[in-house]
């Protein structure tokens, strides 16, 4: 007699799929992959896997760009393991701005630097020293060469001359 034979498939459970990580680049609308954030996953044969919160990782000076077109945030996981998920980050700006420590700020004293908006990670040139009448300048304390992840206040400080002339 005739005789079908039928064969069944299972779904791996243990099916490759990656989540990759992509920073903007310094003053530029680019992105560069995160290598070492990448995360190399595991899932079920052609199920979908959606990004969720817990996926959403948090990168100093960086901020997930949720409306990024170039995210993939949803996609079956091909028995192939060629599924790769992508999250966009934006670069932060911060503003660096300056002040004087001494109160009070000795008459005469050079105007303070001008606050300025810049991008995480981006270099800083130094303000120039300020000047006062009859007082030395002891510096801009913990002036960065680079924006840090956060706003920053500078502060400089003058010192009275012990040998300033008078008559």
């Amino acid at each position: 007699a005739n005789k079908t034979v039928y064969g069944t498939f299972t779904a791996n459970t243990d099916t490759a799929y990656t989540i990759e990580y992509y920073l903007e680049d310094l003053g530029a609308d680019t992105y560069t992959k995160l290598a070492s954030a990448t995360e190399n996953r595991t899932g079920v044969t052609d199920t979908t896997y959606t990004i969720v919160t817990g996926d959403i990782k948090s990168f100093d000076g960086f901020t997930y760009d949720e409306e990024n077109g170039n995210n993939v945030l949803s996609g079956v996981i091909n028995g192939n393991g060629t599924l790769v998920l992508k999250l966009y980050y934006t670069r932060d700006s911060y503003t660096l701005s300056y002040a004087y420590d001494n109160d009070p700020v000795p008459a005469g004293a050079s105007d303070l630097p001008a606050s300025a908006e810049y991008e995480y990670g981006a270099a800083i040139t130094a303000a120039a020293a300020a000047t006062a009448p009859g007082y030395s300048f002891g510096g801009w304390v913990d002036e960065p060469s680079v924006m840090p992840a956060a706003n920053k206040t500078v502060y400089g400080t003058f010192t009275a001359n012990t040998d300033t002339a008078y008559t």
